[in-house]
């Protein structure tokens, strides 16, 4: 496994462990000095690179990134996880297929009436 850089440790000092303990990235980026995308870089590679579970929660009444405690906290993070690569693969679909054309915004307001 790779040794953990700077930055890495410091963003994992600060998570907490438990839902509970959630950390918002701008509380990170704030506390480290790190822009909100570096900090989310961060977490993506203290997770995939090193099998840190940390899990992040968009809503509720606790947001924010903890380390996972039980494999419930797990469970609840994975659903949504799952939503977003459906969502993520819809749009892919969609990407793929799509036409090319330098008229949307005229085309999209005419509807069907569009001839060009």
């Amino acid at each position: 496994m790779e040794q953990l850089s700077t930055d890495e440790k410091n963003i994992l000092k600060l998570l907490g462990y438990g839902a509970d303990t959630a950390r918002t990235t701008a509380y990170l980026a704030g506390i480290t000095g790190l822009d909100t995308r570096t900090v989310r870089d961060i977490i993506r590679r203290l997770v995939i690179d090193h099998g840190v579970p940390i899990v992040g929660v968009r809503s509720g009444l606790k947001p924010g990134y903890y380390i996972a405690t039980d494999q419930d906290e797990l469970a609840r993070a994975s659903g949504p996880l799952k939503n977003e690569i459906k969502q993520l693969a819809r749009r892919n679909r969609a990407l793929i297929f799509a036409q090319i054309r330098t008229d949307w915004l005229e085309y999209l307001s005419k509807g069907d009436q569009y001839n060009g």
